[in-house]
């Protein structure tokens, strides 16, 4: 009897240890801590002041996660996040998503061409609406593309149509929808319309 009371006692005690290291890993310090490892690149909870560098504030969860662990296992061709993704555990990851999940994002303005814009707002309605809603800034399958800054976004067509293996989906649809049935310039169009999202 008393065997089995000190063997209760013990399981308690490794329960409530672990426990408190899991809500100590969830604390408000550690979750700053690996924020505070984003912003020199990313801005201020996520919003990029740097046009070579995509915002992350109000990217969706599952998004944010993908993203760091195609970077993390080299599927998706990066410069320095795939070896800055390798020394984050998955538990950190989700951290770092669920914080960003939740900022919102501020968008900064840019050198648009309204032509260009305006013709690339016919093209995504044509293309792109399914996955990458703008209107009311909902979003649906993906992250929004409003206001991102394009020259990020320029760099990302060209990682899809080099064989990027994180996206089969949207090296497809650049290749079949607008190659195909438009011409170069209408990326172009495209990404001065994603521009003018403010």
């Amino acid at each position: 009897m008393h065997l089995l009371k000190y063997i209760l006692l013990l399981i308690t005690g490794l329960m409530v240890t672990l426990m408190v290291s899991a809500i100590e890993r969830n604390s408000p310090a550690q979750v700053s801590m690996l924020v505070n490892t984003c912003v020199g690149c990313h801005g201020n909870d996520g919003s990029s002041v740097g046009p070579a560098t995509p915002s992350i504030a109000g990217m969706r969860k599952p998004l944010f996660i993908k993203a760091m662990q195609d970077m993390k296992s080299g599927k998706r061709p990066s410069t320095v996040m795939g070896l800055l993704a390798k020394g984050y555990t998955d538990e950190e990851i989700e951290m770092m998503a669920d914080f960003f999940s939740k900022q919102e994002v501020v968008r900064y303005t840019q050198n648009i061409e309204l032509e260009k814009a305006e013709r690339g707002k016919q093209l995504h309605k044509q293309y792109c609406d399914g996955c990458h809603k703008i209107e009311g800034r909902t979003q649906a399958l993906f992250n929004t593309l409003a206001g991102q800054w394009m020259s990020y976004l320029k760099f990302r067509l060209s990682d899809f149509r080099n064989g990027d293996a994180s996206s089969s989906m949207m090296a497809s649809a650049l290749e079949y929808f607008i190659l195909k049935n438009e011409s170069e310039e209408s990326l172009e169009d495209l990404l001065h319309f994603y521009g003018s999202q403010e």
